[in-house]
């Protein structure tokens, strides 16, 4: 589930210094909505802009192989070049690179899946993820993209955040939301992780955890935890080991936590 993009109209569009930078954005930000693409003229209506302004961007993005075209419906839509890019980031390979063990640890250890979110606007992006050994589970793929309001993940990192940062996000909501979504972030600070239940899967508990380096919060471990039948360990075990992952990361990127138990 992806937010409501609007494309501004021609009139009330701020003009800029580099226009044809805005509008192979604009293009990309649009296509990040639509997997299934769009042809040139679907294209050129949404963004309300003439198709001698768009015609040559789209070209040469999919000369650049940020775009793919297909010749049987003529619809233009996203490569992965872009996630592909992102990955190459130093801090975002830093971070991948520091979890992976970490969460194949914790999968081993607790016999859960679980991932490692970051914020990407109003949504949650799943980084790097880790699947249960057990035949039959429940698990969150890498690159998923999930909106902040149905996340305990999102919530985590919004609830370690700066004021300001809450506050954006908070003032977009209506009054009662806003309230109810204010006082769940000051429970999870206080609790130091979230532990709910999943608002997107019936039967899954969401068990979460903040991820810190030296500059503050940057992302969160996360797991959808399924009570399992057998010698799988349990919710409490789940709990303290996911938050010791949490710490453990967070010591590995520089970040200033304080220990807690050891899952026994």
């Amino acid at each position: 589930m992806r937010k409501d993009r609007t494309v501004p109209k021609q009139a009330a569009r701020k003009k800029s210094g580099v226009p044809a930078v805005e509008k192979a954005l604009d293009v990309l930000e649009l296509l990040a909505d639509v997997p299934r693409g769009m042809t040139m003229n679907e294209l050129v209506d949404a963004l309300d802009r003439t198709m001698g302004e768009i015609y040559r961007i789209v070209i040469y993005l999919t000369d650049r192989g940020f775009l793919r075209h297909d010749p049987v419906s003529s619809r233009y839509a996203l490569t992965l070049k872009l996630f592909e890019l992102s990955h190459r980031h130093e801090p975002t390979e830093t971070l991948i690179l520091a979890a992976t063990p970490l969460l194949e640890q914790f999968s081993a250890q607790v016999m859960q899946s679980c991932h490692l979110s970051v914020l990407s606007d109003a949504h949650v992006l799943v980084l790097a993820s880790s699947r249960s050994p057990l035949p039959a589970g429940y698990a969150v793929h890498t690159g998923g993209l999930f909106p902040i309001a149905h996340s305990s993940s999102g919530h985590v990192i919004l609830a370690f955040s700066p004021d300001e940062v809450q506050q954006r996000y908070l003032a977009n909501l209506d009054p009662q939301d806003s309230r109810q979504v204010a006082d769940r972030l000051a429970g999870i600070r206080d609790a130091g992780f979230a532990d709910t239940p999943s608002t997107l899967v019936t039967g899954v508990r969401d068990l979460c955890a903040p991820v810190f380096d030296a500059r503050g919060v940057v992302g969160a471990i996360a797991t959808g935890y399924i009570s399992q039948v057998g010698e799988a360990p349990g919710l409490e075990c789940a709990r303290t080991a996911l938050v010791s992952a949490a710490q453990q990361l967070s010591e590995t990127l520089g970040g200033n936590v304080t220990r807690r138990g050891q899952c026994r």
